[in-house]
């Protein structure tokens, strides 16, 4: 049965001890697979599995991160915290990517995912 909790306070690490301050929403793809419908001549209906990588779109506030370094580093782990749910997410193997974009008005960092090759979960 799930959890009726959700928000609060949530952080992002990375296994350099780098840490993010969050804003906005994080918006997790974990299943590692999307799904097509494709139609037939018949009518009849087929799934076509696209495999894809465990990933997560963050939003964060601009605190003097070097992107172009960000965007080039060596694959490293990633630690989600959720403090109000006590639930943990962990990437393996994880990379930025996207296009960093910074609002200068409000500091918000916008345009990046995180993709990992696996995906773990824990509650406390």
């Amino acid at each position: 049965m799930g959890n009726k909790d959700f928000g609060g306070h949530i952080t992002m690490r990375l296994s350099t001890g780098e840490l993010f301050s969050l804003r906005g929403t994080l918006n997790m793809n974990t299943a590692g697979q999307s799904n097509e419908a494709v139609t037939n001549q018949d009518g009849s209906v087929d799934r076509v599995a696209t495999v894809q990588p465990k990933r997560a779109e963050i939003s964060f506030a601009d605190r003097g991160v070097d992107y172009d370094a960000l965007m080039k580093a060596d694959r490293f782990n990633v630690t989600v915290e959720e403090d109000f749910t006590r639930v943990s997410h962990y990437f393996t193997g994880a990379f930025v990517v996207g296009d960093p974009q910074v609002n200068r008005m409000n500091g918000e960092v916008t345009g990046l995912s995180i993709a990992a090759e696996k995906y773990n979960r824990s509650n406390a």
